[in-house]
């Protein structure tokens, strides 16, 4: 069989041009080896799963369906997809010019340029009236599924059950509203239908930009769910219409590595089977490293140090909870696989019969398995069968019979299960997970919370050309994932000038202009907060913006 990839696109804001970098050197391999007539199909590499969180959501969105559709713009590592809308077409010239669209109230850049950008990358496709030509690249499975991370801002409600009942003998429940939130699809290659304008791609489009509207800085975006979308969840309360509207921001806030939703995809398409040939790709210009701070104390936790020691809190809870989730997860699925390992041995040399169990395991079963909803005990059976294969088939030969004898081996199969299923890991597989991550010391736009790459187009050159360096070294050495058969384009230039950039040594003249819109926005937050447009509000709010707004803005800027 061959092998399987999931892809994890963390949110990134300019540093969307490291994660493009990558993105086009794995997708430009993968199809590279998939066509070498070297590589066999159990090598051969198929995506499809792709996530995406903030910047990760749009590329993510991107890469679903130029793999499926439109093979020809993942080509020429400088005219591709990715390279285009991250580096080429965003510029801070269009961010800072607000169109007739936007609203001044309502953000502090121009959602307008982002929109425009999205839209000639996900349904200019659809513009002519002639159907477009569909042609899958080799680097895609028939089937992908998306998932992006969605922040509600209205919340949805759900319900736990709490004891005791109401005095009339209704449930008693405990309600939470949750505002983390997600978009699954999937995109088939074979299916016309999908590779549609009004039908599929502007609202995925639109979920997309919802994604990535980082809070203030862009506006929130409305996106039409309709009832089905909701349908699987459990305690749901809230009632969602057949077709409704949410207002969504940046799906980075509370989930900015959806790794869990990645895992949550390949398990409707794996089924917990076949775990050896399911890798999993995360994709981060963000290094692993430590965001804690020891120099923050009670004695310098005035308003404005305790709020950014708070936003930036806020920030790095809501990073990696899926991956050290997983990483919990392997460790236990790691312990199980190993106890396995010991009792089919045990089972082998004697030292324990297998009868001995079948008693407690025909007993326990039926009870662990009644009003399962996710698996019946038979294809529970057959999985476990399949998982521990290498051992079922040893169990199976010892009787020495002409005729393989299963009772042994079905006994080991029944006792892994009953352990399986009270430990609760019948759903739980080990994640092989790969990482292709940056440290800020080797990035252009890290500063200013990675939006510096947005001042000037040299440094998304260089951090696309980071992430394409780091993507080829990866590729070289992959581990169980290959060996991958592929020839690497020449790189651009990486100028070291530009390693770790400051924000002091960034144009100045382009942070004035930052600031004096920042400055400007200030202004309209005031008025909304009841400080009049009249004589007096005005001079209430320079004196307001002087005093206190320009100041720590020149602080932030370093000007």
């Amino acid at each position: 069989m061959s092998k399987r990839l999931a892809i994890t696109i963390s949110g990134a804001v300019s540093l969307g041009s490291y994660e493009a970098g990558v993105l086009y050197e794995i997708i430009h391999a993968i199809g590279q080896h998939n066509q070498d007539p070297a590589t066999t199909d159990a090598e051969k590499i198929f995506i499809d799963v792709l996530t995406g969180a903030s910047a990760g959501g749009m590329t993510a969105t991107i890469a679903a369906q130029k793999l499926a559709f439109e093979a020809g713009a993942l080509t020429g590592a400088h005219d591709n997809c990715f390279y285009r809308p991250w580096v080429a077409d965003v510029s801070i010239d269009g961010l800072l010019a607000m169109q007739a669209s936007d609203d001044p109230t309502k953000s502090i850049l121009s959602s307008q340029h982002v929109v425009d950008i999205s839209k000639r990358y996900l349904t200019q496709r659809y513009q002519s009236h002639v159907d477009p030509v569909r042609d899958t690249h080799p680097a895609s499975a028939p089937l992908i599924r998306l998932g992006l991370a969605l922040s509600n801002l209205n919340g949805i409600d759900y319900g736990l059950a709490i004891k005791p009942d109401k005095p009339d003998g209704t449930p008693n429940k405990f309600i939470y509203t949750r505002h983390q939130d997600e978009l699954v699809t999937w995109v088939e290659a074979d299916k016309p239908a999908i590779d549609d304008l009004e039908a599929f791609w502007e609202p995925l489009r639109n979920a997309a930009i919802s994604c990535g509207a980082f809070a203030f800085a862009f506006r929130v975006v409305d996106v039409h769910r309709d009832a089905s979308e909701f349908a699987d969840r459990t305690n749901l309360e809230t009632h969602i219409a057949p077709n409704q509207s949410f207002a969504y921001t940046d799906g980075g806030t509370f989930q900015n590595e959806p790794l869990g939703l990645a895992k949550n995809l390949v398990d409707e398409i794996d089924h917990h089977l076949d775990v050896a040939n399911r890798f999993y790709l995360y994709v981060s210009p963000g290094a692993k490293t430590s965001t804690a701070n020891s120099d923050f104390n009670a004695g310098k936790a005035n308003y404005r140090e305790t709020a950014l020691r708070l936003v930036a809190s806020i920030f790095d809870q809501g990073r990696f909870q899926d991956w050290i989730t997983a990483e919990h997860i392997n460790d236990k699925v790691a312990l199980f696989n190993e106890r396995a390992a010991e009792l089919a041995k045990t089972f082998l040399n004697g030292s324990l019969k297998p009868g001995d169990l079948k008693p407690a395991t025909a007993a326990l079963l039926p009870l662990l398995f009644s009003g399962n909803p996710d698996e019946t005990l038979p294809d529970a059976r057959k999985r476990v069968a399949i998982q521990f294969q290498s051992e079922y088939t040893s169990l199976s030969k010892k009787s020495g019979k002409a005729a393989p004898d299963t009772s042994a081996a079905d006994i080991f199969v029944d006792t892994l299960l009953t352990l399986e299923t009270a430990a609760n890991l019948a759903t739980r597989d080990e994640m092989v997970i790969y990482g292709i991550t940056a440290d800020n010391s080797e990035l252009a736009s890290s500063e200013l919370f990675a939006f510096a790459g947005f001042f000037d187009r040299q440094y998304r050159e260089h951090d696309y050309e980071v992430g394409r360096k780091k993507a080829q070294e990866f590729l070289k050495n992959p581990d169980k994932l290959g060996p991958i058969r592929f020839t690497p384009e020449p790189l651009g230039v990486i100028d070291p000038a530009l390693d770790g950039l400051k924000l002091e040594k960034m144009d100045r003249a382009i942070r004035e202009k930052i600031r004096d819109q920042i400055r400007d926005r200030s202004h309209e937050i005031m008025k909304e907060a009841g400080i009049t447009p009249w004589l007096i509000g005005g001079a209430v709010r320079e004196a307001i913006d002087l005093a206190l707004i320009k100041p720590q803005l020149d602080k932030l800027l370093k000007l």
